[in-house]
This record gives structure tokens, C-alpha cells and sequence, in this order.
């Protein structure tokens, strides 16, 4: 608890140090935000939410590398410039809640593990993505593990086509759907409720005292209390 109680104070004080960077590049602000230790390292990570489009919200991922705080995956482009560097992965996730991150077991080797359950759409595309979080050389990595992309007739919302990916990489129908039935076979949910707060919980208010308001609540969900 100790090292995370660390990990914390340095959270709070990026977003306080840098919350009008910030506020420009979530442009219609931050809409949520928790602390999960997605890669299991023992030391919490932080998870932004923005305000999203379309079907769902996107998320930025911040871990702290040689005592710094770094984005390593932003769904918006003005964060990942912002606030990213040499870490910052390709694979970015899109979500609706916190529960859509699953800390899984690997029924073979007992193994603990995040996925999360990524996807967006409008009325002409819908996409499906399972992404697990992992650990290289002590920073959080987002490995595409399943990719589903289908396309829609605007005037009927008939399906008119479809693409998979396996591991990144494009794949068949047969590929993808042995590959999901491998995994589901394999991996168990252990039922962990992942947690955090989000902006139109509570009368936070869209400026720094509400951000930490936030920041201060969310860290309270998982048992740590920074200030009296």
C-alpha cells in the first residue's frame, strides 16, 4: 500500500500541475477517472476517461516511468501529444465503464491478468476489440488480442462486410473464431468489480477543484486517503 500511497501523490500533482494542459487536450474535459494496477505490477496506473462519440468513451492510460507520469495509450490525439512519449502504444480502447476491465485467470497456469472489452459504432461501422494489459520492462503494454470490424448499409443497416484480426494481425473468420474459443476456454473472470468515478456522479464541476474532488474519491475506492 505504501508504494501506491507514493504513486498516488504523484498523480494528484501531475493532474494538478498540469490541469490547463490538460483541460486543452481533453477539450470537452475529463469525464472520469480511476486507479488499477492493470499490468499486476503491485503499482497502480490511471485511467482518463473523455467524453467519448459515437457508442462509447474513450480512455487514456497513464503510468509513472523514473518518477514521471506518462501517457502510454490515448484514444484522443491531443493527449497522446501532449502528455505521451517513447512508451506510448498503438492500441487504444473505448469504453463505457469501469466494470468492462476483467482481471481474468488463466485456468492452466493460475495466472492473473486485465483484458479489456473495447468497441465503438455508428450507424455505419461497428467494432469489437479484446485487448489484455500487460508489463514490458516495468511499464503498462496493450497487446490486441481479437478485432472485429463490420460495416453497414446506411440506408438499411444490412451488414455488408466484415474483418478480423488475430494478435494484430489480419486474420479469417475461421482464424478469429478458433482463437475466441481458445481464450474462452482458457481464461475464467475472476469477478473483480473495477472501480472509479465518473463526472455526472456527483456535483464536481468542471474545474480543477472538482477534478480533484474527483481524483480523491476515486482514489478512496481503492483505500487510499491523501487528505483528512
Amino acid at each position: 500500500l505504501a508504494g501506491n500511497i507514493a504513486r498516488a501523490k504523484i498523480f494528484r500533482t501531475f493532474l494538478s500541475d498540469n490541469y490547463a494542459e490538460l483541460s486543452d487536450a481533453f477539450y470537452e474535459g475529463i469525464y472520469g477517472i480511476g486507479f488499477i494496477d492493470l499490468d499486476k505490477d503491485g503499482g497502480i496506473e490511471m485511467l482518463l476517461f473523455d467524453a467519448g462519440a459515437s457508442a462509447a468513451m474513450g480512455l487514456q492510460f497513464f503510468d509513472i516511468i523514473d518518477d514521471k507520469v506518462e501517457c502510454i495509450s490515448a484514444n484522443m490525439e491531443s493527449v497522446g501529444a501532449a502528455f505521451g512519449g517513447e512508451h506510448k502504444s498503438d492500441v487504444v480502447v473505448n469504453a463505457n465503464s469501469f466494470q468492462d476491465f476483467r482481471l481474468m485467470q488463466d485456468k492452466e497456469t493460475g495466472e492473473l491478468f486485465f483484458l479489456v472489452y473495447s468497441g465503438n459504432g455508428a450507424a455505419d461501422f461497428s467494432y469489437s476489440e479484446l485487448i489484455r494489459f500487460t508489463n514490458t520492462e516495468g511499464v503498462l503494454a496493450l497487446t490486441s488480442l481479437l478485432y472485429l470490424y463490420k460495416e453497414y448499409y446506411l440506408e438499411s443497416g444490412s451488414e455488408t462486410g466484415k474483418r478480423f484480426k488475430v494478435n494484430g494481425r489480419n486474420a479469417s473468420a475461421a482464424e478469429y473464431s478458433s482463437e475466441l474459443n481458445k481464450l474462452n476456454s482458457r481464461m475464467s473472470d475472476t469477478g473483480y468489480l473495477a472501480k472509479g468515478v465518473f463526472l455526472s456522479e456527483g456535483n464536481y464541476g468542471s474545474s480543477l477543484d472538482g477534478l480533484m474532488e474527483m481524483t480523491d474519491k476515486a482514489l478512496c475506492l481503492i483505500g487510499i486517503q491523501l487528505r483528512s
